[in-house]
C-alpha cells in the first residue's frame, strides 16, 4: 500500500476521487492510493449503494463466515483505511458512509445524464463523455452486477437521447455517432437501431435505413427467432424514397412473364411491400398466363 503523506489523526485538507468505471482508483489530491481488495470493496460498496447499516455491509462482503468474524473483519477493514485516508470512512448510528470530502465517477455520471434535458448547450460537445464504461470490470458479486446494468441503462438512454436531439437540430454526424455508439452497446437494443435509422431517414438516405433495419432483423432472427416490433418496421417500409408516409406507392409495368415463343406478359406492380416479402403484391390485370408462360426464368407446368 501506498500511504497518503497525512497523520493518521490530521483532518484531512485535500478533495479526494473515488473512481469505479473501467476499473477502480481512488486518488487524494494528485496522489493515487493503492488498496488491499477488502478495502476496495468496502469503499465501493459504500459508494454504490450509500451510507449502509455495519451489519448488512458485513453479512455483504464477508458473507461466507459467522456474523460475528464478519463484523471484526469489518472493523479491522475500516481502521487500515482510516490510517491511511483519516476519515475517509465515517461511522454514526450504526451506520457507515464515505466522507464528504470524496466524490465519485458513478454519482457525477448518475447526475450528468439525468441532468441533460436542462443543457441548453449544443449536444455534440458532450457526446464523448456518453461512451459505454464498464463498472468495476471483473468483480461479479450480486451488488455490483446490479449497478453495472443500471449504469449501462442509463448509458444507452442517454445516447438514444443525445442522438435523437442532434438528430432534430440538424447534426447528423454527431447524432449518428451517438446512436451508433447505442447499438454497440446492446447489438439487439430495437430503440437504438430505431435512433440510428431515424438519422439515416432524416438524412434522406433510404437504402441505409433500409440495411440498418435488415443487419437488425437478421441478427434479431439468429438469435432469438422473433422479427422486429411492428413499429420499426412500418417505420421503414412506410418511407419510399421522397414520398411522403402513408402516400400511395407508385405504379410501374414490370414485365414479370416471357412467353416461349417470344415476347412478354406485361403486368402492374403496385403497392409498397417490406423487405421480408419475398415478392411484391401484383395485380396481374385478370387471370394469370396460361401454361406455357416462363416466371422470369422459371416454367410454368403445362
Amino acid at each position: 500500500m501506498s500511504v497518503v503523506p497525512e497523520q493518521p489523526d490530521a483532518p484531512m485538507t485535500r478533495r479526494g476521487h473515488l473512481k469505479l468505471l473501467d476499473g477502480f482508483r481512488l486518488e487524494i489530491g494528485d496522489d493515487g492510493v493503492h488498496l488491499a481488495d477488502s478495502a476496495q470493496r468496502l469503499l465501493a460498496y459504500l459508494a454504490i449503494q450509500g451510507p449502509s447499516p455495519r451489519t448488512v455491509v458485513a453479512g455483504t462482503l464477508w458473507g461466507e463466515v459467522s456474523e460475528e468474524r464478519a463484523l471484526a473483519s469489518l472493523r479491522t477493514t475500516v481502521w487500515r483505511i482510516n490510517q491511511l485516508v483519516p476519515g475517509l470512512v465515517t461511522g454514526e448510528h450504526r451506520q457507515l458512509a464515505l466522507a464528504t470530502f470524496i466524490s465519485t465517477d458513478v454519482t457525477e455520471f448518475a447526475h450528468r445524464v439525468t441532468d441533460r434535458s436542462t443543457d441548453s448547450g449544443s449536444r455534440s460537445q458532450a457526446l464523448p463523455n456518453l461512451r459505454i464504461r464498464e463498472l468495476l470490470p471483473g468483480w461479479y458479486e450480486d451488488w455490483v452486477v446490479f449497478e453495472r446494468d443500471r449504469l449501462r441503462q442509463l448509458h444507452l438512454h442517454a445516447l438514444e437521447a443525445a442522438a435523437t436531439a442532434m438528430c432534430t437540430g440538424g447534426e447528423y454526424a454527431a447524432a449518428l455517432d451517438a446512436a451508433l455508439a447505442a447499438v454497440r452497446g446492446d447489438p439487439l437494443r430495437e430503440s437504438a437501431r430505431r435512433a440510428v435509422i431515424l438519422v439515416h431517414l432524416a438524412e434522406g438516405n433510404l437504402v441505409e435505413a433500409h440495411r440498418e433495419y435488415q443487419r437488425f432483423r437478421t441478427l434479431l432472427v439468429g438469435e432469438l427467432g422473433v422479427e422486429p416490433s411492428g413499429r420499426l418496421t412500418t417505420l421503414v417500409t412506410e418511407r419510399n424514397g421522397d414520398r411522403q408516409r402513408g402516400a400511395p406507392a407508385p405504379t410501374v409495368p414490370v414485365p414479370l412473364f416471357d412467353h416461349l415463343g417470344g415476347g412478354e406478359y406485361n403486368s402492374v406492380v403496385q403497392g409498397q411491400y417490406g423487405p421480408q416479402d419475398p415478392l411484391p403484391p401484383a395485380d396481374f390485370g385478370g387471370d394469370l398466363p396460361a401454361p406455357g408462360f416462363r416466371l422470369r426464368g422459371m416454367q410454368t407446368p403445362p
